[in-house]
């Protein structure tokens, strides 16, 4: 009986000790590797990066990375790989995953062209903000006086400018006292002018976007002398009927094409 509980202990020892031995030689194998054998050589073409592209010295994701390259870098790639790595000339041959390059940098796009692409609801705000203006104002203006490409409605008497923020019309400047507003074009400078104690005040404008996501106007200096010179009267080209209304779209499609 006891040989043959001996018998049972070394057979599980050594039933252990080849577990032990298979666990170790299974966790210094080489992780699976994803080399490619044939490179597709292609003309020289400059590509770009994009954030946080890694770049190889061989074409394999298990390899250690040489170096991150930043966004927009120029890089000149000749092959491409079975495994869709680029390969690239940066003093030397380096390869470069394919989902991190890009053939053509597109910039972000400005406040205009979002505008653009979306002037359906573009046109119907406005033209909604519109409706509310017309039992105060037969008359407004559209002018980009904050220079990023979205004309501001002005009303009649110059107290309120509304402009596009988010898929609805917001007001960004407000004054108890009736202003005439003039814009240089050349400094693109927004000046208003209010008669205060029989005397005309001259302000100079800027957007401040500090509080509000929108911005609001704030005044910086009551010398408006520098700029007048070159500023003309907002005019007051559209009536406020329900025919402009009706033609908004065009109206702010041809503005924001120019």
């Amino acid at each position: 009986m006891k040989r043959q509980k001996e018998s049972i202990l070394h057979r599980l020892k050594l039933c252990l000790a080849l577990v032990v031995a298979v666990a170790s030689v299974v966790a210094i194998k080489p992780p699976v590797t994803a080399y490619a054998f044939n490179v597709t050589p292609i003309g020289m073409v400059e590509m770009y990066t994009t954030s946080g592209t890694p770049v190889y010295a061989t074409p394999d994701v298990f390899s250690p990375v040489v170096v991150y390259l930043d966004r927009f870098i120029n890089v000149r790639v000749f092959g491409i790989t079975d495994n869709g790595f680029y390969q690239v000339d940066l003093n030397g041959t380096y390869y470069i995953p394919g989902p991190y390059m890009v053939s053509q940098i597109q910039p972000a796009k400005t406040e205009k062209q979002k505008a653009l692409d979306d002037l359906d609801d573009f046109a119907e705000a406005y033209r909604m903000q519109l409706e509310q203006m017309e039992s105060y104002s037969d008359t407004f203006a559209l002018i980009d006086v904050t220079g990023d490409g979205v004309p501001e409605i002005f009303d009649s008497t110059g107290k309120e400018i509304y402009t596009y923020y988010n898929d609805r019309p917001v007001m960004i400047y407000y004054s108890e006292y009736p202003v005439t507003f003039y814009y240089s074009k050349k400094d693109n400078v927004l000046l208003g002018k209010y008669t205060w104690n029989k005397n005309d005040i001259w302000e100079v404008y800027y957007k401040d976007v500090s509080l509000l996501p929108w911005g609001q106007f704030v005044c910086i200096s009551t010398n408006a002398s520098q700029y007048r010179g070159n500023a003309t009267t907002i005019s007051r080209e559209y009536t406020n009927n329900a025919e402009t209304r009706a033609d908004i779209y065009n109206i702010l499609k041809k503005i924001l094409s120019l």
